[in-house]
């Protein structure tokens, strides 16, 4: 991440307290598998804990979620800022520099914050990709990011219990 970005991005979430989560809920509708990673950002509401503020990263398809939210949580809405002067994800790799933690879909968000060595943790269907390997909650490409699987195809209900249990935990520890 470029060091002026960060600075800026910094200055930006300066003024918000508490834990800072950046959150990716869909990728692209084109891609393979794509139903079974991408998830509905209402499955998200059980991380809005008192003392998290939650950051939309979402660009492009599925950002339009937010508008449907109709105030059962707040996500503050990065996305329109990121990423317009100089390329792709130069200003969302700043951004997530200066976030606590990146909560997102099996995605390309979740690779760039893995790359970045940011804490990030990954919400995974039952049926992954090959690459998340088997039968494990970490990932030895990336050594900051834990993966959180589906018990069972398509519930995701449970995944986000048991993540927003580790996020309530992470708070604790924070004091």
């Amino acid at each position: 991440a470029e060091p002026a970005r960060i600075e800026r991005w910094q200055r930006e979430l300066a003024p918000y307290q508490g834990l800072k989560v950046g959150l990716v809920w869909q990728g692209r509708p084109g891609v393979r598998n794509d139903r079974q990673r991408s998830i509905p950002l209402e499955c998200f509401a059980p991380l809005a804990l008192g003392g998290v503020r939650l950051f939309s990263l979402q660009k492009g398809p599925g950002s339009d979620q937010l508008e449907k939210l109709a105030g059962r949580f707040e996500v503050i809405d990065l996305a329109r800022q990121l990423d317009h002067e100089g390329g792709a994800f130069l200003d969302t790799a700043a951004v997530m520099k200066e976030l606590d933690l990146v909560i997102a879909c099996d995605t390309s968000a979740a690779h760039l914050a893995g790359g970045l060595a940011v804490p990030v943790w990954v919400a995974l269907s039952a049926a992954p990709e090959w690459r998340w390997l088997r039968d494990r909650d970490d990932c030895h490409w990336y050594p900051t990011m834990r993966l959180f699987r589906q018990r069972e195809l398509g519930q995701w209900n449970e995944v986000f219990e048991r993540i927003a249990a580790a996020l309530a935990e992470r708070l604790q520890r924070r004091g």
